[in-house]
């Protein structure tokens, strides 16, 4: 078996399948609970609500541009993790580590085909 394929396939469809159900999850909510102004939001909400977003979009361009899908997505997670731990009396729970999975294995995905680009032989 060509593990050379085998490994950044398997985290691009990981991340492709998380990334849709987290897309889908995020839109039904959206729709059932309707979506606020968020230019009416505090400011940390609106920081939340931009995060929310670059991850959303980044997860949809990780189906044709893994690095720079996986890269927006963990920009955004990176921007959701600082309200979350400043004002969320809960603190970072579950949810909030699984939204960064998609982005994280759409940049190994990357990141193993440029290697084993470079080193077929590995």
């Amino acid at each position: 078996m060509n593990t050379s394929k085998l490994f950044p396939n398997l985290c691009r469809w990981t991340a492709r399948i998380i990334g849709v159900l987290m897309v889908v999850s995020t839109l039904i909510i959206a729709i059932a609970e309707g979506m606020p102004n968020p230019f009416t939001q505090p400011v940390i909400v609106q920081l939340g609500f931009l995060a929310l977003a670059l991850i959303i979009v980044g997860i949809l361009a990780g189906w044709r541009w893994e690095l720079s899908g996986g890269i927006m997505s963990l920009v955004g997670w990176g921007l959701l993790v600082i309200p979350v731990i400043k004002h969320s009396p809960r603190g970072m729970n579950p949810f909030f580590i699984v939204l960064a999975v998609p982005g994280i294995l759409y940049v190994a995905s990357a990141l193993l085909r440029r290697y084993h680009a470079k080193h077929p032989s590995a």
